[in-house]
């Protein structure tokens, strides 16, 4: 088994990744972009499972934990958003 190979790519404004196998490649464009999603995909798994396990009692606890997990990705998700578009630099003294 090989590890897999990560490029990044500049493009412009844009930076994009590539994971590449053994045989297949994946290219995502935008990764900021793509990472966002993949944590909204997160987000509506975690409540999904999370109602389902509150129907049973004796697992209730765990529906509530994994509610617990979606509330705090949607409030990383807005200070992700936050740091992508900060700027901080040192100016240059006249």
């Amino acid at each position: 088994m090989r590890i897999p190979r990560i490029k990044n790519y500049t493009n412009g404004d844009t930076k994009d990744i590539s994971i590449a196998g053994q045989s297949l490649e994946i290219y995502f464009k935008e990764k900021y972009a793509s990472l966002q999603l993949l944590g909204d995909i997160l987000v509506g798994i975690f409540f999904v499972s999370g109602s389902i396990l509150n129907f049973f009692q004796s697992v209730s606890l765990y529906g509530n934990i994994l509610y617990l997990l979606g509330s705090i990705s949607l409030t990383i998700r807005p200070l992700l958003k936050i740091t992508k578009r900060i700027w901080i630099y040192k100016q240059n003294p006249n």
